[in-house]
Formats: C-alpha cells, sequence, structure tokens
C-alpha cells in the first residue's frame, strides 16, 4: 500500500499598499496655476496627459463658467480630454439606479479608449466620487484615478475611502470593490457652491471623526462652530486643513456608520447621508453611555457641536424613522454581513474609540426611543 505523500501548505503575499498624495489647491483651474496638470503629467508619465472627466452636476450647475476654466486650463497645459466630460446628476441617486450611472460611464471610458496610464478625474461629492472610482477601479483592470472633492463631507471622508460603492435593492453599498486613489485634490472654494444642508452635514462628518479619533480637533471644531455654521469660508479652510491632517495621521473610523448608513436605506435615499450621519452619531453616543464606555459630559459636548453647526437640521423630517427602532437595528445585521463580525466602534474618552463586539439590541432600542422622545420635545 502506498501511503499519501503529505502536502505542505504554502503561504503568499501581496503588497498592493499604494500610497498617493493629498494636494491642497486655490483656485485649482485658475490658468496661471500649473500645480494640477503638473499632477496630471506626474501620473500618466506624459508631457501631454489623457483624462476623462467625471463631473458632478450640482457643481457644473453652480460654479459659474466652470466648463470654459476647465476647457482653457487643459489647452494651455497641454491636457487632452479624451471625450466630452461625463456629468451625473449627483446624489445617492447615482448609486442606487440599478446601475445605470456605472454603465453609462463603463461605455463612456470604453468608447473614449481610456487606457491604463489615462487619469479619470472625479469631481464631486461622495457619490460620484463613489460611481467614478467603482468603475474606474475595473476597466481595463483599473485606470489612475484623481478624486476632487466639492462637498466639505467628502473632503474630510469619502475622498479618502478604499472602497468603492454601488447601492442595490435598498442595501446601502451593497456591491463593493477595492478603490485607493492615486491622488487627491481639494480646492475649497467648491464647498461654497454646495447648499446649506449639504454644508452643514459635512460639519458632523468632521465631528464624527474628531468624537473618536482626536479631541484636540473637536476643541478647534467647537470654537469656530458659529462660524462654520454660518459658513465663514477662513474658518473653514483652516479646520478642513486640521480635520484632513488628522484624518491622513490618525486614519479611518466606521463609527456610527452602521446606523447612519440603514437609516438612509430606510428613508428610501431621501434622507442625505450628510443629515444620517449625526443622527447615527447621537444613537451611538447615547448607547455608549449606557454601556458606561463614554461620559455623559463628553456625549453632551459631542451632540451640542453637532446641534450647533446645524449638522442635526435634518432631525425633524426624521422622526417617522426613528419610530421603527426595530427597523433601525436591522443595520446591525447588514453590517455583520458586511464586516464579518458584529462588532462596532463606539466612543470612549474624548477622542478615543472602543468596541462593542455584541451589541445589546434591547439597550439600542431604548436609546432609540429616548433620543426620539427628546428630539421631539425639542
Amino acid at each position: 500500500m502506498v501511503k499519501a505523500r503529505e502536502k505542505s501548505a504554502l503561504e503568499t503575499g501581496c503588497e498592493n499598499k499604494k500610497s498617493y498624495t493629498v494636494n491642497f489647491i486655490d483656485d485649482m483651474f485658475n490658468d496661471e496655476n500649473a500645480a494640477f496638470s503638473d499632477i496630471l503629467r506626474s501620473l500618466s508619465k506624459s508631457e501631454t496627459p489623457t483624462v476623462l472627466l467625471v463631473a458632478d452636476q450640482n457643481v457644473v450647475q453652480k460654479t459659474q463658467s466652470l466648463g470654459t476654466r476647465i476647457g482653457r486650463y487643459f489647452q494651455k497645459y497641454g491636457v487632452k480630454m479624451a471625450s466630452a466630460p461625463v456629468v451625473l446628476s449627483g446624489g445617492e441617486k447615482n448609486k442606487s439606479d440599478n446601475f445605470q450611472s456605472v454603465m453609462t460611464l463603463v461605455s463612456a471610458m470604453v468608447d473614449s479608449k481610456i487606457g491604463a496610464n489615462d487619469v479619470v478625474i472625479a469631481l464631486g461629492g461622495g457619490a460620484v466620487l463613489d460611481v467614478a472610482g467603482y468603475v474606474a477601479s475595473q476597466v481595463r483592470g483599473g485606470v489612475k484615478l484623481v478624486r476632487v472633492p466639492t462637498t466639505p463631507a467628502a473632503m474630510v471622508d469619502a475622498a479618502f475611502a478604499e472602497m468603492a460603492a454601488v447601492d442595490h435593492q435598498s442595501v446601502k453599498d451593497a456591491v463593493r470593490v477595492p478603490c485607493v486613489p492615486d491622488g487627491i485634490v481639494i480646492d475649497a472654494a467648491f464647498a461654497a457652491t454646495v447648499l446649506d444642508g449639504v454644508w452643514r452635514g459635512g460639519l458632523g462628518e468632521i465631528v464624527r471623526h474628531a468624537a473618536v479619533k482626536d479631541s484636540s480637533l473637536m476643541k478647534k471644531f467647537i470654537k469656530v462652530v458659529q462660524k462654520l455654521k454660518d459658513r465663514d469660508m477662513s474658518a473653514f479652510k483652516e479646520i478642513l486643513s486640521a480635520a484632513v491632517e488628522s484624518r491622513v495621521k490618525k486614519g479611518a473610523t466606521e463609527f456610527a456608520l452602521w446606523s447612519a448608513n440603514r437609516l438612509e436605506s430606510m428613508s428610501g435615499y431621501k434622507l442625505p447621508h450628510g443629515y444620517a450621519v449625526p443622527i447615527g452619531i447621537c444613537i451611538d453616543c447615547a448607547y455608549a453611555v449606557e454601556k458606561k464606555l463614554m461620559k455623559e459630559s463628553d456625549q453632551e459636548l459631542v451632540c451640542r457641536a453637532l446641534a450647533d453647526c446645524g449638522a442635526l437640521d435634518g432631525l425633524v423630517h426624521s422622526h417617522h424613522l426613528l419610530s421603527q427602532a426595530d427597523n433601525i437595528l436591522y443595520g446591525l445585521d447588514a453590517w455583520r454581513l458586511s464586516k464579518g463580525a458584529a462588532s462596532i466602534v463606539l466612543p470612549s474618552a474624548l477622542g478615543k474609540s472602543s468596541a462593542d463586539e455584541n451589541p445589546d439590541r434591547e439597550t439600542l432600542k431604548k436609546v432609540i426611543k429616548e433620543f426620539l422622545a427628546a428630539s421631539a420635545e425639542s
């Protein structure tokens, strides 16, 4: 009898940690400023880079002469446009339209013969960055991508995402692919084009990061909170710079996303991400207090910052969602399917976080009901 030879396991690995630069450029399409064209030439390794521009319709409509300025800028610096820009409507509907926006962009990239050394420029809010990244990461095995975020939330969070996702069958970010950009360019002036609700919701993203990652950023935010609410661009640029620096150094956080994502889905995406996130922050802070992870004084500080900057303005329109506590808790199931574990991130000391490996649904239901009652009274 011949004994089967034992086979040893073979281990292999893959180095795929792509690095990229984050550039702050004021008035990036000013034809006296070559900074953006230099980035494109460096990425494409060509003196005449070829690009495909994917733009958010909201930005195009609200930025005076944007198309003319971009055309003049590219012409001056020898940047070739592979085709006419692809303009997407913006907002979550781009991600939840049964892949129509995705396929529109796939066709544009294939038809215009975008290749491995060409650059897709995604100019817009988080949803447009997602769709553009989703396609750019897959067409021809992946092409170069530069994210140019235009909303406060995208400038501090979505632009740095290492995944690109679209929604399917009312599941937020159901279909995801790895997507690390080749560069990020932030021109704070684009934030001036957004509606008040988008502006204030984006401020909530800074609070979300600061609450569990950076207490000094939270303190800076509170000092200028009224200026931020009033859209003081000088104060915004200062806090944006601090928030981006903190985001780069300290990394991402998943705090409050399980509940925010569920609230968005429950609303049929009528509740914008910028309004869902602050509500999720308040729910998870209240839960952290119940679990004796967070001090009440820190909870009040975080929620007051959200209220004072206007990030909780969407709360008045969300009572019907908060009244469905059991439905909100389905977000924990979606989170487990996505992450492979039930664990959620919670705040502890200000600027610090901890993990709850097995969230207590009854306690969460209790704090959601109490939050609804308190918000209805105010």
